[in-house]
């Protein structure tokens, strides 16, 4: 019996090429697979892990611009903002250290985790400078804290809000 010409046929550089192509993208799509499934969890920082019942949002803090007055720059906050001055307010977010070690009673809260030890979280309306009566364990998680707002007009370094005799608050389960 003589073989079909259809089974001789020999296949030719091109054919070969393409068909090799194929296997390559194959075992690139599984090997790319597999380093995605193994890949570890994201944490979730997202912005419900901040609300809290009692906690002001920072959203609100964000409502403030820099006017001319007289030649100089000022802040105009919102009235919202202006009425907190002075006032008891409870602020939920995430710890940038601004002393060494695990305990902290001066330091940073922002609506965003840190990401690098030399880089401020945020712009001057995402950030709170924290001053407490005790320490607070720093956390990768968010934390609640409750003390005297302040507004600052012309702090030496840029911020526009301070928490003063802050303590710890445990709210719905949180810290």
């Amino acid at each position: 019996m003589k073989k079909s010409k259809a089974l001789q046929k020999r296949w030719t550089t091109q054919e070969w090429f393409y068909l090799g192509s194929l296997v390559f993208g194959l075992a690139l799509g599984i090997v790319g697979a597999s380093i995605m499934a193994s890949r570890p969890n994201i944490p979730d920082h997202s912005a419900k892990l901040l609300e809290a019942t009692g906690v002001e949002p920072w959203y609100a803090l964000s409502k403030v611009s820099i006017e001319s007055v007289a030649g100089r720059p000022t802040l105009k906050f919102s009235d919202h903002i202006n009425d907190l001055n002075g006032k008891t307010v409870q602020l939920r977010g995430y710890i940038t250290p601004l002393q060494i070690g695990s305990e902290q009673k001066h330091f940073i809260l922002s609506p965003k985790p840190p990401t690098c030890a030399f880089c401020m979280p945020g712009g001057p309306d995402e950030m709170v400078e924290v001053f407490t009566r005790t320490p607070v364990k720093y956390s990768i998680d968010p934390v609640t804290v409750s003390g005297t707002f302040a507004l600052l007009q012309h702090d030496s370094g840029g911020l526009f809000y301070r928490l003063a005799n802050a303590e710890p608050v445990q709210s719905a389960g949180r810290l």
